[in-house]
């Protein structure tokens, strides 16, 4: 007896048998996809890691060379006479009657460093006038010179530049000299050769003991010792005019550092004259910020008096504001400037820098009588840069000679001394001399090569005529453009002097009557604008005609520390 099964009742098992494996392979799959997300993130948490660098540090048991020396030369240490002293504690509560007073002296700035309390703090423990310095010093614009043309890195490029040229010439010079050459020599011979190349009489001698009279047997090994010298008499003006060329290139690299000194020179004096002006600038916003803020509290207890108005707080409050940006900028600048400054010297970027002047005044570094003829004829007697391209114009002229030299013949004067023996006696050698004189001519690719680089230097010799000629426009130039840049300035101060004295007197008239009731706020704030730009107007005008004063100097060739300071006796 048996219970028949329903006919569907095999697929339905069936179903649910590939149903159970598909479930297997599923987990089986979602395990496998697990294992490799747990894989890729582990993967990415590695990659996301940061790269464990070490940084080099000069306390290394092997420091770079570079590291030593980035190290040297950002040590703090004293440029000028003051000491470096730490920067101050940063405090940030303004105190306008603690600032410098402004200057009516005639063609002077005052250039007072504010005091901290009216600054702006830019961050929280960070000085607002040094902010990322951590030492300050006080420096000179004669300091500053000395230290330039001391630490420069252009200067001390062209220096060895310089040195490079001078061994340069003085191994093109040293090819005048002869050739010596020596030697020793062990040869294995094995053979023998005609005795007819020893002559009639060495026949008979030599016949018994080497074998027959028709040849002679060599020795097994011979010793031959040699010293001798070799004059390249003339080789077509190549080593002469080669040597010509390397002496003008050399005068050329002297002037060039002259060049480079006098361009190291007038760039300290702009980044000087650009920090003392940003400190001006300095004063002048710190003096506006002041105003502005005495101006919203008199604004404001006016208000609650009923003497003003909401709107009169208000223009004075965003005045306020913008004086304070104004002033942030500032402060950004000063710093930048005495960054620029370091860098042109070489010191150190966390030494902050601070003139010593108190006062900017003008600086009359040439006299005004010297007509501008006698100054350009001042700039060709001087300029290095004339010498320089003159020299490299002579230099590439005497190319030309040498590039001709392969075409004509080489004359050649050679002695030599053998001392030739067989081994190992090497006491008994036989001394054979021998001199020789040659005159040889060669035409390498029949010329065409040779001709091919004669022209070719005639074309350099053209290039460097051109530049010389665009050096000396270019002189005449700059000389002329300074000239008329100090005209320029010395009116402008003429009329921002004035400009000056009537905005201050504009401020004064504008708050007496605003005070007694017959003006108004904006007329004040007005007032208060004109007189800051005057003052900035002023301060840009007196250091645009110190720079063009230092420029001319630069252009007519007399720039130095002593006349930078004291100007130039012409």
């Amino acid at each position: 007896m048996y219970i028949s099964a329903p006919k569907h009742s095999t697929k339905i098992v069936l179903s649910l048998c590939m149903i159970t494996i598909y479930m297997v392979n599923d987990v089986q799959q979602a395990f496998a996809i697990s294992n490799m997300a747990k894989d890729s993130a582990s993967a990415i948490s590695q990659w996301n890691k940061p790269l464990q660098t070490k940084v080099p540090s000069p306390q290394d048991k092997h420091p770079a060379r570079y590291i030593l020396e980035t190290e040297s030369s950002q040590t703090v240490k004293p440029i000028g006479s003051e000491d470096v002293r730490a920067v101050e504690t940063p405090v940030t509560t303004i105190q306008p009657e603690q600032l410098p007073p402004s200057s009516l002296e005639k063609e002077s700035v005052t250039v007072i460093r504010p005091p901290l309390k009216a600054l702006v703090s830019i961050q929280e423990n960070l000085n607002p006038f040094s902010m990322d310095a951590q030492y300050i010093e006080g420096i000179g614009l004669e300091e500053t010179l000395k230290a330039a043309l001391g630490q420069n890195l252009d200067i001390a490029n062209s220096f060895s530049q310089l040195r490079i040229q001078k061994y340069s010439f003085l191994a093109a010079a040293s090819r005048f000299l002869p050739d010596i050459n020596s030697g020793y020599n062990l040869v294995g011979l094995h053979g023998s050769f005609p005795a007819s190349l020893l002559g009639t009489s060495t026949i008979s001698s030599t016949a018994s003991s080497f074998g027959p009279a028709s040849s002679i047997k060599v020795p097994s090994s011979v010793q031959l010792l040699s010293a001798g010298f070799t004059y390249h008499a003339y080789q077509g003006g190549k080593v002469l005019f080669s040597m010509l060329e390397q002496k003008h290139r050399l005068r050329a690299a002297r002037a060039a550092l002259k060049g480079n000194i006098n361009d190291v020179l007038l760039d300290t004096t702009k980044r000087y004259y650009e920090l003392v002006l940003n400190e001006s600038f300095l004063v002048t916003r710190t003096r506006a910020v002041a105003i502005s803020a005495e101006q919203v509290r008199i604004n404001s207890s006016q208000e609650k008096n009923g003497l003003a108005t909401g709107l009169d707080v208000l223009q004075s409050q965003a005045q306020l504001a913008s004086d304070e940006q104004n002033l942030v900028d500032q402060q950004q600048a000063r710093r930048h400037s005495a960054i620029q400054l370091a860098n042109i010297m070489n010191t150190s970027f966390s030494q902050d820098l601070v003139s010593k002047q108190t006062n900017l005044n003008k600086a009359r570094l040439i006299s005004q009588t010297v007509p501008i003829t006698d100054l350009l004829k001042i700039a060709v007697d001087n300029r290095p840069e004339l010498k320089q391209y003159e020299e490299l114009r002579l230099a590439t002229k005497r190319a030309i000679i040498a590039a001709a030299a392969p075409l004509q013949p080489k004359v050649n004067l050679a002695g030599n001394v053998f001392g030739v023996g067989a081994s190992p006696a090497l006491g008994a050698l036989s001394s054979i001399f021998a001199l020789n004189f040659s005159i040889n001519w060669t035409l390498g690719a029949l010329g065409t090569t040779d001709l091919a680089n004669i022209q070719g230097a005639r074309w350099q010799a053209r290039q460097s005529a051109i530049q010389a000629k665009q050096v000396f426009q270019n002189v005449f130039e700059q000389v002329r453009s300074a000239y008329d840049q100090i005209l320029a300035a010395d009116k402008r101060i003429e009329h921002s002097t004035i400009q000056n004295a009537a905005a201050e007197e504009e401020l004064k008239i504008a708050k007496k009557r605003m005070e007694a009731g017959i003006g108004l706020n904006i007329d004040v704030l007005n007032a208060q604008r004109d007189l800051t730009q005057a003052q900035i107007n002023k301060a840009q005008a007196i250091v645009d005609f110190n720079i063009a004063q230092a420029q001319l100097l630069h252009d007519v060739g007399l720039i130095s520390t002593e006349t930078l300071i004291s100007g130039a006796q012409i």
